[in-house]
C-alpha cells in the first residue's frame, strides 16, 4: 500500500523549477486539460503496483516515475504525470539521481511535455503513434520519439547543464 500511496501523491507534485503561479497552473491543467491521460495513467500505475510489477517510485520534476526491475530491455510509456518503466538493474540512483542518470527516464519525461501541450488529444496524437511505432520497429526514429528527445534536450539542458549529443540523447550519464 505505500507504493499506491506514493504514486497517488503524484497527483499533486509540481515542478518547482516554475514559478508558484506556473505550479497551481501546472496543478490545474493536470486536473483538466490533462485529465484523460493522468487518470488513465494512474489507474495503470496504482494497477501495477496493486499486482506487484512495481519495485520503485521516484518523484522528478513534477512526475511521479513508476518502476519495475527487469532483465532483458528498458522501455517506458507517459501517461499524464505518470511514467511507467520496465529499467534494466543497471539503472541505478535515487529521486533526481535516478531520472538525471538514465537517458529513458529524461526521454519519458519530455513525453509528459507533450502532455501539457496536447492535453485532451495527447493521447490520439502523440501516445497511439508512438505505441504503434513501438509495434513496427521504427520507434526510436519516429517523429514522436525525435519530438519527446528535443523537449527533453531543452529542459535538461536549461535547468541542469546535460550537454546533448546530435542524435538526440545526453552524452554521458549524470548520476
Amino acid at each position: 500500500m505505500r507504493l499506491v500511496a506514493q504514486i497517488t501523491r503524484g497527483l499533486f507534485l509540481t515542478d518547482a523549477k516554475h514559478s508558484l503561479f506556473g505550479r497551481l497552473w501546472q496543478l490545474f491543467l493536470r486536473f483538466t486539460w490533462e485529465l484523460p491521460q493522468t487518470l488513465i495513467g494512474w489507474i495503470y500505475s496504482v494497477t501495477r503496483a496493486l499486482v506487484g510489477q512495481v519495485d520503485r517510485v521516484d518523484a522528478f520534476g513534477g512526475i511521479t516515475f513508476v518502476t519495475k526491475k527487469v532483465f532483458k530491455y528498458s522501455m517506458g510509456v507517459s501517461l499524464g504525470t505518470f511514467v511507467d518503466l520496465w529499467a534494466a538493474p543497471w539503472m541505478l540512483g535515487e529521486g533526481s539521481r535516478y531520472v538525471l542518470g538514465n537517458q529513458i527516464c529524461m526521454h519519458e519525461f519530455g513525453h509528459t511535455i507533450d502532455s501539457q501541450r496536447f492535453g485532451w488529444t495527447y493521447l490520439f496524437i502523440i501516445g497511439l503513434p508512438s505505441l504503434m511505432s513501438a509495434h513496427k520497429g521504427d520507434h526510436n526514429v519516429f517523429w514522436t520519439e525525435i519530438r519527446a528527445n528535443r523537449h527533453a534536450k531543452r529542459y535538461f539542458s536549461k535547468y541542469y547543464s546535460i550537454a546533448w549529443n546530435e542524435s538526440g540523447y545526453p552524452t554521458e550519464n549524470y548520476a
